[in-house]
């Protein structure tokens, strides 16, 4: 209604200019029929399309930036205060005493978060030294073998090969299944009785149980979902999203 409304009026606006003279005093039905007539014209339609389409471009540019506004001010907010999440026994790489932290929230199916991990390899390499990477697990519920893929790496995590698992299957996301896991294991060189008891237990299960809740918890419903020292960035963004923010916190150091 409020959108016919912005129409109507800037229709109204339009039709001014065919009117005898700006005194000229009509009557509605005088107002409306000639409305109605200068809206059938073909002057009438290019005018009033080109009104209606430089009105909904000026509003799409004052929403983006309004958007960007926004998202800026959240940014400052959580550079002011980040969110605490501990890492846990969850897989990490990197540097124990790290200047910075990543915690990683991702579904092993997803295609987004494969593309998420070439980002994050640029980023270790790019920082080598300064970055730590934790790992947590959100199988969405959507993707068959994003729990059981989560928990594959878990078992492999359990054997010291949780990044290799963890590589083979972002590399192999069209061939998850429990015999690509099984076969994994064995060119891993893992004890394979082992690995499969250990993808079945309770520990495991549960690990995964706690990062979803977890990724709940701080807002996380998608994936990927990352955590730098604390400020959000969601999405499969590029190395430049993260460069900032990472920038920003080694300064801060």
């Amino acid at each position: 209604m409020k959108r016919m409304y912005v129409m109507f009026t800037i229709a109204a606006a339009s039709m001014l200019a065919i009117l005898p003279s700006a005194n000229a005093e009509i009557s509605q039905a005088e107002f409306n029929k000639l409305m109605s007539q200068y809206l059938k014209s073909a002057a009438g339609k290019k005018q009033l399309g080109g009104t209606v389409e430089d009105y909904f471009k000026n509003r799409q540019a004052e929403m983006r930036k309004e958007r960007e506004q926004a998202q800026a001010k959240q940014l400052e907010d959580q550079f002011k205060d980040p969110v605490k999440i501990d890492v846990g026994t969850s897989p990490t790489k990197g540097p124990k005493d790290a200047a910075i932290t990543i915690i990683e929230f991702s579904d092993f199916q997803c295609p987004y978060c494969s593309r998420a991990n070439q980002t994050m390899e640029q980023v270790m390499k790019e920082y080598k030294g300064k970055v730590k990477l934790a790992f947590k697990n959100l199988p969405l519920p959507f993707h068959k073998e994003a729990d059981p893929a989560a928990r594959a790496a878990l078992a492999a995590h359990k054997q010291g090969k949780f990044w290799e698992m963890h590589d083979a299957l972002f590399e192999n996301q069209r061939k998850l299944s429990s015999s690509f896991y099984t076969e994994t294991a064995k060119k891993l060189g893992l004890d394979v009785e082992k690995f499969k008891k250990d993808m079945e237990s309770d520990s495991v299960k549960k690990q995964v149980k706690d990062d979803m809740e977890l990724a709940k918890k701080h807002g996380i419903s998608g994936t990927p979902g990352f955590f730098v020292n604390g400020v959000a960035v969601k999405g499969a963004l590029p190395f430049q999203s993260f460069k900032s923010i990472i920038d920003r916190w080694l300064e801060k150091k």
